[in-house]
């Protein structure tokens, strides 16, 4: 009866310990996309309508290219989308006729910039990011007109989402 039990005891030792040598994992870092300092998603204003904020979000594209980023309005400002010009070197992003995804018509924006930690949530003060560019629209009317908005990097409190 001993032996049994000694060897009860020695395979539920091992089950437990295999069990538990299973669980741990190598957690490697996966990294981060190449334009991960460029990308994320942002609270702007049109410095000619101040007060009213637009969600913008910038983000990689398939091709994880360094030079290249998307940019989209959701909807929320013009129903704008497309693929920019990116500089990772000094956090620019630009384009010249840009083709619209959501609809046929081009864009264009300009003095593109993102400043780490160059901002502040409204409400709950955390330092984040900032963006600031410029865009014009082909389809606008007058053509041409430019539109400047900045703002900053969505902090992820309820309180600084508009």
């Amino acid at each position: 009866m001993k032996t049994y039990i000694k060897v009860l005891i020695v395979a539920f030792t091992a089950i437990v310990s295999s069990t538990m040598i299973s669980c741990e994992r190598d957690n490697p870092d996966p990294g981060g996309t190449a334009t991960q300092n460029l990308a994320g998603e942002w609270w702007v204003q049109w410095d000619q309508l101040p007060g009213v904020y637009f969600h913008i979000v910038t983000y990689n594209t398939s091709a994880n290219s360094a030079s290249e980023m998307w940019f989209d309005d959701q909807g929320t400002f013009w129903e704008v989308k497309g693929k920019i010009n990116t500089d990772q070197n000094s956090l620019s992003f630009s384009g010249s006729d840009i083709q619209n995804v959501y609809y046929d018509s081009k864009f264009t924006i300009t003095e593109g910039k993102v400043i780490k930690e160059g901002a502040k949530g409204p409400v709950s003060k955390s330092v984040t990011d900032s963006i600031y560019f410029k865009i014009s629209f082909s389809d606008d009317d007058p053509v041409g007109t430019v539109y400047t908005l900045s703002g900053y990097g969505r902090t992820r409190y309820a309180e600084d989402d508009h």
